[in-house]
């Protein structure tokens, strides 16, 4: 399980020799199988010289560490053979160096054979340090040039990264230059396109224009050939109603003229009547008269004669009383015939007077008619029918027209009305 672990960490570049007492360098990478704890630490074999360190490390991958051991941790010479080893925080070794030893070096052992360049039968003989310095300077002098060639570089990066930036900004500017002439051709494209609907748009409006003339002309004429039938049949009813309205005047006029008829037939029936009540009125009191005078008479020869006999002026007294009775009851039968036949003529008026209001409703249910025609009915009907109406407000029997007089019955007497009249007179 040990001898598993020792891949987990592999030391790198580790010389077979190092000087004694001087520091030293370990190189080593940790891999992805190594998790890393503060307490773990790198020594050499045996534990010896244990030294701690601090790193940082990734998780789940590879890490290169170097580690320096200082020199009062490094060994003299002694001939021994030594190893670095990785060890965990739970002592486990994960990791193991090729062994190496720590020797002092002799001045023959540092030297060295060069072969001069362009002399090939020539050797320089040198030693290892110098070598080593003549390394350094030109390893020196070649870092010098290439901080050299660095800072030629960086300033060359600093100018290529403005030029870089300005080739950005012009090629931002640009692209918005190409965003604009594309938004600037699409505009274009759409403007043609909203121009060609506009054009569109107003033939079909001019289109829709003329349609809507020649619309209105045909309603114009539509409308002009209903006014005419609609007037044609407006004059066809108002000749209707005209020949209606002619027919009722018609009706009423021979209604009129019958309760004309009637009215005077009544009339004189009732002078006639009167007259005769007049004539038995002044008959009765001429025979009270003339029995009050008898009677006078009769006293005055009782008082003269009064050796007479009372049974004689008794009897022609009784004779009188009842000739007297007898002309009152004649006279009451008349009056009670009259009055009779008085109210028989009131009844027949009353029916009449119906008869004309349910006529004259008609007339008026004509005459607007008319007025909505456009044709008013004549004064002379409105100011007659204003007549009626007084007098139909104020009647209580009935009334008839004869000729251009209105003869009514009004609380038991009659009253005559002329139809240019706005005053009854009495008759």
């Amino acid at each position: 399980m040990q001898a598993s672990n020792l891949a987990h960490v592999i030391f790198q570049n580790v010389a077979k020799t190092y000087l004694p007492s001087t520091p030293l360098e370990c190189h080593y990478t940790l891999t992805q199988y190594i998790q890393p704890h503060n307490k773990e630490h790198c020594s050499r074999l045996l534990y010896i010289s244990l030294v701690s360190y601090d790193r940082k490390y990734v998780p789940e991958s590879t890490c290169d560490c170097i580690l320096t051991f200082q020199g009062y941790y490094v060994p003299n010479d002694d001939g021994e053979f030594y190893q670095f080893c990785y060890v965990t925080h739970k002592g486990e070794i994960c990791g193991a160096s090729t062994p190496f030893q720590f020797r002092t070096t002799s001045p023959v052992g540092e030297l060295l054979t060069l072969e001069e360049k362009g002399h090939s039968d020539m050797l320089v003989v040198t030693t290892k340090a110098g070598l080593l310095e003549l390394k350094i300077d030109k390893t020196m002098k070649e870092k010098e040039e290439l901080a050299k060639t660095t800072a030629v570089l960086e300033k060359e990066i600093g100018q290529l990264r403005q030029q870089v930036e300005a080739l950005e900004a012009e090629l931002t500017r640009k692209r918005e230059q190409e965003e604009f002439k594309k938004k600037y051709d699409e505009m274009s494209c759409r403007i043609i396109q909203l121009e060609e609907d506009i054009v569109r748009v107003t033939q079909k409006a001019i289109a829709k224009e003329t349609e809507l003339d020649s619309m209105k002309d045909k309603l114009r004429r539509d409308v002009k050939e209903l006014y005419k039938v609609h007037l044609k049949n407006t004059e066809i009813e108002n000749t209707k109603l005209f020949a209606e309205l002619q027919t009722l005047k018609n009706t009423e006029t021979s209604k009129e003229n019958l309760i004309s008829q009637e009215l005077s037939d009544a009339v004189n029936i009732r002078d006639k009547t009167m007259a005769d009540l007049h004539t038995a009125r002044l008959e009765t009191e001429c025979v009270k008269k003339q029995l009050s005078d008898a009677l006078a008479k009769l006293g005055i020869q009782e008082v003269q004669l009064p050796k007479f006999s009372v049974t004689p002026a008794r009897t022609g007294q009784s004779k009188l009383d009842v000739d007297s009775t007898i002309v009152e009851q004649e006279l009451r039968k008349e009056v009670e015939d009259l009055k009779s036949r008085q109210q028989m003529t009131s009844k027949h008026y009353k029916e009449k007077f119906k008869e004309c209001q349910t006529l004259k409703k008609q007339v008026l249910k004509l005459t607007e008619q008319l007025k909505v025609n456009g044709i008013c009915a004549r004064s002379t009907f409105s100011g007659l029918f204003r007549r009626i109406s007084f007098v139909s407000r104020h009647c209580c029997l009935g009334f008839s027209w004869c000729g251009r007089r209105l003869f009514f019955v009004l609380h038991g007497q009659f009253w005559v009305m002329c139809m240019h009249s706005n005053v009854p007179a009495a008759s």
